[in-house]
Order: structure tokens, then C-alpha cells, then sequence
């Protein structure tokens, strides 16, 4: 049997956002929902900045406090995915408030939880995630064998109570004040309408 996990070097992402666009095309996410964001962050004082990137999609967690959330069964785990049965889901939205980091969605048409589940249906048949695949920089990785876990990769934990499969290599600890303990993603954690305000 299969354990997958990711891995995510955050010193080697670029920030293209490649990954996202390629996550929304696979799975058609509704406009303004997020199965994977690229929080940036912009760091030191002129003139020595810097603008850090991290992408955050569902962690696989072992504790997966969105499964004992459910009460319906909709979110199981299997090769160490967590994944949604949509035909048990009912839209309550209690996995969604269960979640420290805001990685899953209810789809307002379907009424069905969403979230990363690394592109199972691909992983299935010999192909990498639509992330891994499309990222300009391998800033991201599937690995299906702890021993394959690299030095320095580690959680990134939102909550104490956190235990994410999914490892971490160089990110910054300051990019939690862009998640939302219980919200999903939000378009707003791009800040757009800030980036051409005029200063005084």
C-alpha cells in the first residue's frame, strides 16, 4: 500500500502560481475557491527585502481533525490521503471549521466539500499531481516512502494540536498570519487592492 506525502520547498518557489492555476483547471474549483493557494509574504527593510512564497493546500494530517469533524463519513483516508465521498457529503461545512489552515471548501454548486486530495485519480495511474507537474521550479514533490523525506523538511503547523503529513523545507513561520483557523481560502489573502495604494 501506498503512503503519499508532500513535500514543499519553499526556498525554491518562485511564486508563479502555476501550481494553483493548474490545481483550478484540473478540477474546475468555482470562482474565487482555492484547492491550493501561494501565500507570499514580504520580508527585512529597505534595502534589504525580500518577498517569501509558500504554497498551502491540505496537509493530509495525521490527526485530521476535518474527518472526526464529519459526522456523515464523507472524509476517509486512504494511501495517506485524506479524501471527500462526495456522495455522503451534505455541504454542513463542519469539516471546513474543523480545518486549521483553511484548505477546504463547500462548493456552492455541487453543495460537496473540496479540497487537495494530490491529484489520487492521476497518482493512480503512474502521473505526478497537476501541482508537481506544472511547477517551473520543483519547488514541489510527491514522495510515496518516509524514507524519502528530505533533511531539513518539516511541518508547518497552524495549531498545536496539528500533525501534517505533508512537510514543509524553509517556511517561514510569519506566513501563518495569512491563514484563517476555520475559513477557507480566501482571494484576499492576496492583498490586491493594496498593491497600488499611494502612501502620503
Amino acid at each position: 500500500m501506498k503512503n503519499y506525502r508532500m513535500i514543499i520547498d519553499a526556498e525554491q518557489c518562485v511564486g508563479c502560481h502555476a501550481c494553483e492555476v493548474a490545481c483550478k483547471q484540473e478540477f474546475g474549483a468555482p470562482l474565487g475557491f482555492f484547492r491550493t493557494m501561494t501565500l507570499y509574504l514580504d520580508t527585512g527593510t529597505y534595502p534589504k527585502v525580500k518577498r517569501e512564497f509558500l504554497p498551502m493546500m491540505c496537509r493530509q494530517c495525521e490527526s485530521a481533525e476535518c474527518i472526526s469533524a464529519c459526522t456523515k463519513g464523507a472524509l476517509s483516508r486512504v494511501n495517506g490521503i485524506v479524501e471527500v465521498d462526495e456522495s455522503k457529503c451534505d455541504g454542513c461545512g463542519d469539516c471546513v471549521s474543523a480545518c486549521s489552515i483553511g484548505a477546504i471548501y463547500v462548493n456552492p454548486f455541487t453543495n460537496s466539500a473540496e479540497k487537495c486530495n494530490l491529484c489520487s485519480h492521476r497518482l493512480d495511474i503512474g502521473m505526478k499531481p497537476a501541482c508537481e507537474e506544472t511547477c517551473v521550479s520543483n519547488a514541489i514533490t510527491i514522495i510515496s516512502s518516509d524514507s524519502d523525506i528530505p533533511l531539513g523538511a518539516k511541518p508547518f503547523k497552524n495549531a498545536p494540536n496539528d500533525k501534517p503529513r505533508t512537510l514543509h523545507i524553509g517556511a517561514n513561520e510569519l506566513m501563518k498570519q495569512k491563514l484563517r483557523a476555520g475559513k477557507s481560502f480566501s482571494p484576499l489573502n492576496y492583498e490586491i487592492n493594496n498593491w497600488a495604494e499611494k502612501k502620503s
